[in-house]
């Protein structure tokens, strides 16, 4: 009897022992399934917030891929005070950029011919008074370009004022069958006729290329005595961009020195001008 009621014992404690031994054994066995799993999920929520990101506040790229990117410019000055930090951010994250400068800002106001040649530009002794503005102001947005780290830049020196939309719509379309750029900014339309050749231009190259991706960016966001800007859109993004502020800073000081910066606008002082944020319309 004694004999029998020991061998149940035994039995039952041998039952519990597996009861409590095979979730155990389970555990162990799927451990690293359930860790992957849970990994996996953390990275592609990761992956999927930075490119919220920079769909936002850079070029709308959601590949992996660094699309070409170029600025269409209308004037020498307008890729700092409008897009310096912006510039900066999308040269970061490893995109191509390029430049396309597409007057040299000679106009003939009074105040314009007062250029200052600050940087000993060399210019020749004849030259009249359009030309040596074209000489120094092409050379410190070369000076500029340096600044950002850009060594991809054309410029075109049509007169100040001069400028049409088949011009910037034919530059463009040549970047994009010839040289693979996708994404596109220039200027938002205002007062200006070379702004507004710029936008109208690029109105053209969305009509005839929907599925590339443009950007606008007005210049003087906040001065109070500027026009009203136009866009070809009404999406917008008001990118921080204060990280970058060092060498916007600088870039701006270039065309500073030259006197073709007002001092209402430099140093960033009663809140007619700042770092930033800087305004970026967005298509596609």
């Amino acid at each position: 009897m004694d004999r029998h009621r020991f061998k149940v014992m035994k039995m039952k404690k041998t039952i519990i022992i597996l009861l409590l031994a095979i979730p155990l054994i389970l555990f162990i066995a799927l451990f690293p399934t359930f860790s992957a799993e849970n990994g996996s999920s953390g990275i592609q929520s990761n992956n999927s917030t930075n490119t919220t990101q920079n769909a936002d506040n850079v070029t709308g790229n959601t590949s992996s891929t660094p699309e070409k990117v170029t600025f269409i410019i209308p004037h020498a000055d307008d890729e700092t005070i409008g897009a310096g930090g912006t510039v900066q951010r999308i040269m970061e994250d490893g995109s191509p950029v390029h430049f396309e400068l597409m007057t040299s800002g000679d106009a003939v106001t009074s105040q314009l011919l007062t250029v200052t040649n600050y940087y000993g530009v060399s210019i020749p002794a004849n030259a009249t008074a359009s030309e040596r503005k074209k000489l120094i102001r092409e050379d410190s947005f070369k000076q500029v370009m340096g600044i950002f780290g850009c060594t991809s830049y054309n410029i075109h020196s049509f007169d100040d004022g001069a400028l049409n939309a088949n011009v910037v719509f034919t530059t463009m379309e040549n970047l994009y069958l010839k040289e693979g750029y996708t994404v596109f900014y220039t200027t938002t339309g205002d007062g200006n006729g070379d702004h507004l050749a710029c936008q109208q231009g690029m109105k053209m190259m969305k009509d005839k290329y929907p599925n590339l991706k443009y950007r606008q960016f007005p210049i003087y966001y906040y001065h109070a005595n500027r026009a009203v800007t136009s866009a070809l859109t009404k999406n917008y993004t008001d990118v921080n961009v204060n990280q970058y502020a060092a060498k916007k800073k600088s870039a701006f000081q270039v065309y500073y020195n030259i006197h073709t910066i007002l001092n209402t606008f430099y140093p960033y002082s009663d809140g007619l001008y700042s770092i930033g944020p800087e305004r970026i319309y967005y298509m596609n």
